[in-house]
């Protein structure tokens, strides 16, 4: 296999990995690229060696693998590799009359691989409907020739058993593909899903190609946007944002309880408003006070010294060598992109005797808007996340509680999420149109749920 690097920053310590379709050039991902992250392309499959020491350097790396892409991935990386893992258009058994591409299928076109069939191949991938130029998928790709050695290479590898230890993050099963039956890709993933190794998965009205930017996109939210959506919807946030509010008085509820040192220093991650800033000042009474968020907030005057940064409040926390009393942060780390780092970069950063008391959501918030399209945020169910705070912690406690709130339209929903900013959660799949008519076509009221996660952790029995 073959990797190459397409974006580069020294500074940058995440990583997009992505495994290319087969009879695709690394052209075709260019413009794949995010503020603060490097871009790869792994592609040609003939040979199984890959240089796996290229991505350990990276402290976050997201796979996202197409069509063949996702069988060659299976068999060189492992899930200590990686923080999440996306698959689109393909399969771990690509060869497979039940799971892939049926074998003859395989077979003849590997064995008749020329010039023309491959143009073909190229039309069918794209679809009858496709505003993508064939020249396109073909700019920078293998000759045909080492095209046909690497179809009949998967081949003679296929037949030998492997172990696939990757847990997919997400598999987007194509409806409308003509190189893959969409069938075997929902049977396969179904497989994958009953062994615990696939989350979740998505259909796509799509052919077999698939615009790997956009599922980048989806995945990895732009923090700037997002900043810039709450920032925007400062004025109406804190008179309409009630399942938050009720989020924060329950983490400060637990600081109460559990009778957290005051006069310390405290840490807060993605202070926004104060909203809950407001409601745990009177309780710590702290000596020193420090702010990250991704835009500029107010100053709240909660503490003799305060400190203020605007920053991606991960990354932050990541880079920095302060030490705090409390950590405290309510509705944010759902946007973090790699939790476990954040917990260790918590535990470090704590004193001894030093605590963190946080909230995320959980699998089902938003509820229908959920089903809707695939959602920027990825949220991660309770147990993974109680497992990454448990690996730093000694003793966490964490609570599970659902806020539902209902809404008499799909207008009034709409508005409820621009006034709260929770509008940044939207990809680009789906139109405002047609998520009206989702919202419009059940019942007489709509249901937003926010499936809350509190934790409470800390390097000692108390």
């Amino acid at each position: 296999m073959k990797l190459k690097f397409t974006h580069t920053k020294p500074e940058n310590t995440r990583l997009i990995l992505i495994f290319a379709g087969w009879s695709t050039g690394t052209p075709l991902y260019a413009d794949i690229t995010k503020e603060g992250w490097d871009t790869a392309v792994a592609y040609d499959y003939t040979s199984p060696a890959f240089p796996l020491e290229e991505i350990k350097r990276y402290s976050t790396v997201y796979l996202y693998c197409w069509s063949l892409g996702v069988w060659a991935a299976s068999q060189v990386i492992s899930g200590s590799d990686i923080t999440m893992a996306f698959a689109a258009a393909g399969t771990e058994n690509p060869v497979s009359d039940t799971l892939g591409i049926p074998e003859a299928v395989f077979r003849g076109t590997a064995e008749n691989l020329d010039e023309r069939n491959l143009l073909k191949f190229r039309k069918r991938m794209l679809g009858p409907k496709s505003p993508t130029d064939v020249n396109a998928i073909a700019a920078g790709s293998m000759p045909t020739e080492d095209l046909k050695a690497e179809l009949l290479a998967i081949i003679e590898r296929q037949n030998r058993p492997s172990r696939p230890s990757i847990c997919w993050t997400r598999a987007y099963i194509t409806d409308d593909d003509r190189i893959f039956p969409s069938h075997n890709q929902q049977r396969a993933w179904d497989s994958a899903a009953s062994e615990k190794r696939c989350a979740e998965t998505f259909r796509l009205k799509s052919p077999h190609y698939v615009e790997m930017k956009a599922i980048v996109d989806s995945t990895i939210p732009d923090l700037k946007k997002v900043g810039k959506r709450f920032e925007d919807s400062t004025p109406t946030y804190d008179s309409n944002a009630s399942a938050q509010a009720s989020i924060a008085e329950r983490l400060t509820e637990t600081i109460a309880s559990k009778r957290l040192p005051e006069n310390g220093k405290t840490l807060e991650l993605g202070q926004g408003t104060g909203l809950f800033t407001r409601k745990y000042a009177p309780v710590l009474s702290p000596a020193e006070a420090w702010f990250v968020d991704i835009y500029p907030t107010r100053h709240f005057g909660i503490a003799p010294k305060e400190t203020y940064a605007v920053a991606d409040a991960e990354t932050w926390l990541e880079q920095n060598n302060e030490q705090f009393d409390t950590i405290l942060s309510a509705s944010t780390i759902q946007w973090f992109r790699n939790l476990h780092l954040f917990f260790r970069n918590a535990a470090r950063s704590l004193r001894p005797g030093g605590r963190l008391v946080c909230s995320t959501y959980l699998p089902g918030t938003l509820g229908i808007l959920d089903s809707f399209r695939p959602s920027p945020m990825l949220y991660r169910d309770a147990e993974e996340v109680e497992q990454f705070a448990k690996e730093h912690f000694r003793h966490v406690e964490t609570f599970r509680q659902t806020i539902s709130l209902e809404f008499g339209s799909a207008k009034e929903t709409l508005r409820h999420l621009n006034d709260t900013g929770v509008g940044g959660a939207f990809g680009r799949f789906g139109s405002l149109r047609e998520l009206v008519k989702v919202l419009e076509s059940g019942t007489d009221t709509i249901t937003l749920n926010f499936n809350a996660l509190y934790l409470y952790c800390s390097h000692s029995i108390c």
